[in-house]
């Protein structure tokens, strides 16, 4: 085995320098809203850098650099189905008890959330302050009643009525 400390050989391939290109030109354009505010086009450039900006949780941000949109509105689909909560409905309760002095007696009772579920915010009929839930007795489980009371001592409670519709006694 030779081992030779010689140069190594030249490439007989030719060298050819890169073929230079025409400078870019660089055009001004006239912008015809405010700096901070969004062009009206489908997506958006970046103002750092002109790079497209993605859509993040919230708002368009630039994956180069970092800058975000606040200025650019969400889209919303509308919902087709609204949710109970949202709706804001004032449900007006007719009584439903053994009584026929209160029949003509309504009750004006609200969706509301509390923590994680949904309850009702009772007005008292009769004098119309807000009325706190109060325990059932647990003797009777088969009868599906929420009972109310207030500070001056009213109690209300919301029962379902024989067609389904929610009343009060």
């Amino acid at each position: 085995m030779v081992i030779s400390a010689a140069t190594p050989a030249v490439s007989t391939t030719p060298y050819a320098p890169p073929v230079p290109r025409p400078p870019l030109e660089v055009v001004e354009t006239e912008r015809s809203e405010p700096r901070g505010v969004a062009p009206p086009t489908t997506y958006s450039l970046c103002r750092r850098c002109d790079t497209r900006l993605m859509r993040g949780y919230d708002e368009p941000q630039c994956p180069s650099c970092g800058y975000v949109d606040y200025s650019h509105a969400l889209e919303e689909a509308p919902d087709k189905a609204k949710c109970v909560i949202s709706s804001a409905t004032l449900h007006v309760l007719r009584y439903v008890g053994d009584f026929p002095s209160l029949s003509e007696t309504l009750a004006l009772v609200k969706l509301i959330r509390v923590r994680n579920r949904v309850v009702y915010a009772v007005n008292c009929p009769f004098c119309e302050r807000a009325m706190d839930q109060s325990s059932l007795s647990g003797k009777r489980p088969d009868v599906r009643e929420q009972r109310y009371k207030c500070m001056d001592g009213h109690r209300v409670s919301l029962v379902p009525s024989k067609n389904g519709a929610l009343g009060w006694k």
